[in-house]
């Protein structure tokens, strides 16, 4: 497990950077080619969490339609979440977004399996409610799996399972669209 891997190999070149990444003023990042959940590991077990923040999130950009980015976060760390992990997703995410392309005021989407306030299990309708009163962001709503590239949203809301899987299904789709095309 990516847990035992940080605790047990020690002098592992992942343990060694995220040493460095911690201890070095003139390191600002680390990228890695390895196992996304032992760097994840070693993150929180070697640099630990800011201040505030319950759960990382993994949050890459992905193209949109008109040529522009939109981030989707969590894409796999957190495969169960709270709303309130959700609710701090939506922040830090609008926060990098902002920082990341000088978008003002990040329009943040919950994916859901529908655009109504009521849609949704449990977790999504009470992260709703949370998100349209959390006035440090400009939340927009629900929106569905299918609109994630269509550049209407900046910031895309949803657990580390569900935008794990609506992520392998777009690469699955280019991948298919690429071969057919051939």
């Amino acid at each position: 497990s990516p847990t035992m891997a940080i605790r047990r190999k020690k002098e592992s070149s992942l343990v060694a950077a995220l040493d460095i990444l911690k201890t070095r003023e003139d390191v600002i990042g680390m990228i890695s080619a390895g196992s996304t959940g032992a760097v994840l590991a070693g993150g929180l077990f070697v640099i630990g969490r800011m201040e505030g923040v319950k759960r990382p999130a993994l949050a890459p950009f992905l193209p949109t339609v008109n040529n522009g980015k939109t981030l989707l976060i969590d894409c796999g760390a957190n495969v169960d979440c709270k709303p309130e992990y959700l609710q701090q997703f939506a922040i830090m995410g609008s926060i990098y977004v902002r920082q990341m392309l000088g978008i003002e005021n990040p329009r943040v989407g919950l994916i859901s399996n529908g655009v109504e306030e009521h849609k949704g299990n449990e977790q999504i309708q009470e992260t709703f409610e949370l998100l349209k009163n959390t006035p440090e962001i400009n939340f927009v709503g629900n929106m569905e799996a299918r609109e994630m590239l269509s550049g209407d949203y900046d910031v895309l809301v949803c657990d580390g399972f569900t935008g794990n899987v609506a992520l392998k299904t777009a690469e699955g789709t280019l991948n298919m669209f690429i071969h057919t095309l051939k």
